[in-house]
């Protein structure tokens, strides 16, 4: 997971007219199961937007970084419009207002938005998991106050999120282990609901750890000799190699955040690009 910076602008302005006028037209309805109806009606509205949302995050799922190893993507809900899960068998009611709303959707894999076993031994994936630390504080359609919720999952849209996420060089994501042991149980509680802890998503990922540090023992077997004592071949060989690990590590890259994890055990950590933070600079 790395921090995803959402362009509005890119959107088509009738896409987002149309999401508008739905949100309108629902707040209009009272009826509970006209309003699910209503948005089960409507699911083409934020289906449009689906391409220019991947397009954000160079066509990766927002949660797993992965373009292949999650299959098709959904337009998913961070607060689920028909029911939030809490615990097992624990619902509360869902974000029905936010259901054409911008802000609350992402982009996420199938196998990472919608419960499942397919790749692992426990049911993992979103579905409509969106607990939070307090309960009581869950905004609803009468109060629909979202600034005191504090939710369990982690989201990609928010900059400080990702960082809490590691890797193994098994392909692994662990929680970052200078979190404390709450923050810890929090992250797990998100790698599960979210889906990322999966074995096809483990090998996917072990492998770009293993292709970032063969490339790193390459490039540590040039760049430890003393500058005077290269030839010409390896001082080209290893700027084109810290080229290439640098862009493993950039945005644009499937799975980045291990390249970047990679880079960082191996004492590489001034490789890492960041570039998606970047817009943050820019517009602040």
């Amino acid at each position: 997971m790395i921090y995803i910076h959402r362009k509005w602008d890119s959107i088509p302005q009738e896409l987002k007219d149309d999401l508008q006028s739905a949100a309108d037209a629902l707040d209009a309805i009272a009826d509970h199961d006209e309003r699910k109806a209503f948005i089960r009606a409507n699911a083409s509205k934020w289906a449009a937007i689906r391409e220019h949302l991947s397009a954000m995050s160079w066509k990766k799922c927002w949660y797993s970084e992965a373009r292949e190893s999650v299959s098709r993507y959904h337009v998913d809900h961070f607060r689920p419009h028909g029911r939030a899960k809490q615990a097992e068998k624990t619902f509360a009611e869902g974000y029905s207002w936010l259901a054409f709303d911008l802000e609350n959707f992402r982009i996420a894999g199938m196998l990472c938005n919608t419960a499942n076993q397919e790749h692992s031994e426990e049911t993992v994936g979103k579905a409509d998991w969106f607990p939070l630390m307090d309960p009581a504080k869950r905004a609803t359609l009468a109060i629909r106050t979202l600034a005191e919720e504090s939710p369990i999952l982690l989201d990609p849209t928010d900059p400080d999120e990702p960082n809490k996420l590691g890797f193994n060089d098994d392909g692994r994501v662990v929680p970052d282990p200078d979190l404390d042991e709450d923050a810890k149980e929090r992250v797990n509680f998100s790698i599960r609901l979210l889906g990322l802890d999966q074995s096809q998503l483990d090998r996917s990922r072990r492998k770009t750890w293993r292709d970032c540090s063969r490339k790193i023992v390459q490039y540590n077997r040039v760049a430890t000799k003393r500058k005077g004592t290269r030839s010409a071949g390896e001082t080209d060989t290893m700027n084109e190699l810290a080229s290439e690990l640098m862009s493993m590590s950039r945005a644009s890259s499937e799975f980045s955040a291990v390249s970047r994890c990679c880079l960082i055990a191996n004492g590489l950590g001034s490789m890492v690009i960041r570039d998606e933070l970047m817009p943050l600079a820019v517009e602040g």
